[in-house]
């Protein structure tokens, strides 16, 4: 945008951990202050710009927020290599050299966080392409008639009193309660049928050959330990490294070196490897968020003045 100032963009994923492979897209992420009316008119401006569906930038603002709560996909961009680099102002080398600020102990959960959203993708993928389901589940199959005997609005609202505690289950009938369990599994079935369709249409076909081969998908291996991996070390060192030393070793995981159960079994080791080290970890349990709010309202003031007077 014309009217904006980009502090600093980077590629980041594959290529920047070091483990592209002929097929890799370029990804990039940058940090931009928008103009003075994003921050002193009421309308605002985006958070986010989506140049391409590989091409985002993120309004300085959100990347503070998301930086500071330890989001891994945007955390790491200001620890990629230089080379990396593909617009870097000097507005964008002080916000390099203040990097360490957003560290905290926040990264034992998001890093674990987004790597058992991974591991669930990949125990999801697996069960299908080992046991595929063979046919749409219908209201019969769990002994319910095609019209509802509890309506939707009905069904939400018990389900929420008696999560929250002001119905209990000995308040309902026997029936009632057998009714809502069948509707309940019903519910889950149609849920995981449409889930696998989805995913059918969306395959990737060199990722699907992958998975029929191996029994599960390998990529999302790979990437499960790259982020065990590097939540581990930062968590022990106070550190962040993109580029990836093991790399041929993520590489042989992502070709099918390790079989499924190496895979779950090096998961849960790393897993818990990261919980014990936060005993002893460097890093500050939350990162000092005034802090950052100076630097951010700092780094905003001073690209806002750079703007006017290249305009003036």
């Amino acid at each position: 945008m014309a009217d904006s100032l980009l502090l600093y963009e980077t590629v980041h994923g594959s290529q920047a951990y070091g483990l592209q492979t002929p097929t890799s897209d370029v990804d990039l992420k940058g940090i931009l202050v928008g103009p003075a009316a994003w921050y002193h008119g009421f309308v605002g401006g985006p958070e986010q710009i989506e140049l391409s569906a590989d091409h985002v930038r993120y309004e300085i603002r959100k990347y503070f927020r998301l930086a500071a709560a330890a989001n891994p996909t945007v955390l790491e961009l200001l620890w990629t290599d230089p080379s990396c680099h593909t617009a870097c102002t000097p507005l964008g080398e002080r916000l390099l050299a203040e990097r360490d600020r957003f560290l905290s102990l926040r990264v034992k959960d998001s890093f674990s966080g987004y790597a058992m959203s991974q591991l669930g993708r990949i125990k999801t993928h697996r069960k299908w392409v080992m046991h595929p389901p063979d046919h749409e589940p219908t209201r019969a199959e769990f002994g319910l008639p095609e019209t509802r005997l509890i309506s939707r609005d009905q069904m939400g609202a018990v389900e929420a009193m008696l999560g929250d505690g002001r119905m209990a289950e000995a308040d309902l009938t026997t029936n009632f309660l057998g009714v809502l369990d069948r509707e309940r599994r019903y519910k889950a079935a149609r849920k995981e049928w449409e889930a696998y369709q989805g995913w059918l249409k969306t395959r990737n076909p060199r990722r699907s050959a992958l998975e029929a081969e191996f029994g599960y998908d390998t990529k999302h291996g790979m990437h499960l330990i790259r982020l065990l991996r590097m939540g581990a070390e930062i968590v022990e060192t106070g550190t962040l490294k993109v580029r990836r030393d093991d790399r041929e070793e993520l590489l042989s995981i992502r070709n099918g070196a390790w079989s499924y159960d190496r895979l779950m079994e090096a998961a849960d080791a790393l897993h818990h490897r990261t919980q014990a080290a936060a005993a002893s970890s460097p890093l500050p349990p939350a990162p000092d968020e005034a802090a950052l709010d100076a630097l951010c309202a700092d780094l905003v003031g001073q690209a806002l003045s750079h703007m006017s007077h290249k305009t003036a």
